[in-house]
């Protein structure tokens, strides 16, 4: 088992990897090198990446306490759901209750690799890959239909 410091330096350095890597990549294809995850203009709607012990995940999530809000972002993204699957080229995992570790409940639309572990650097390759192409993907989507998400019905 890692103590705890190890554990975090390890995360730390996946994720500067990736964001130099995924940054170069980035640029070169003509795009921003920093990517938008948070910064999506809509308070309520994310596009995360999630890397644990078990599985690595992409996607969209709607954060927000007014159960009203989400449920209309839910709606709509999901008029929206043929045209996401196609540009993710897969079919994706729609969770309308995805509960987090912080004793909290969003929705997430993502694509997922399980039996990949941060902490097994043979399995970093693939991750990165694997969240670079569906994050590209997301986000294309995601600039698509932005003023879509961003007015309410």
């Amino acid at each position: 088992m890692y103590a705890k410091d190890e554990t975090k330096n390890t995360r730390e350095e996946f994720w500067n990897e990736f964001k130099a890597w995924s940054g170069g990549k980035r640029v070169k294809a003509g795009k921003p090198g920093k990517w938008i995850m948070n910064d999506t203009g809509i308070k309520q709607i994310k596009l995360k990446f999630h890397f644990d012990d078990k599985i690595a995940l992409a996607g969209i999530e709607i954060d927000t306490r007014n159960l009203d809000k989400r449920i209309d972002l839910w709606d709509k993204l999901e008029k929206t759901k043929t045209r996401l699957e196609e540009k993710l080229g897969s079919t994706l995992i729609w969770d309308m209750e995805y509960p987090l570790e912080v004793k909290k409940t969003v929705s997430r639309v993502y694509c997922r690799i399980e039996n990949v572990s941060i902490y097994d650097r043979s399995n970093w390759k693939e991750v990165k890959e694997f969240f670079f192409s569906k994050m590209n993907s997301f986000e294309d989507f995601f600039l698509e239909y932005k003023d879509y998400f961003k007015y309410s019905n």
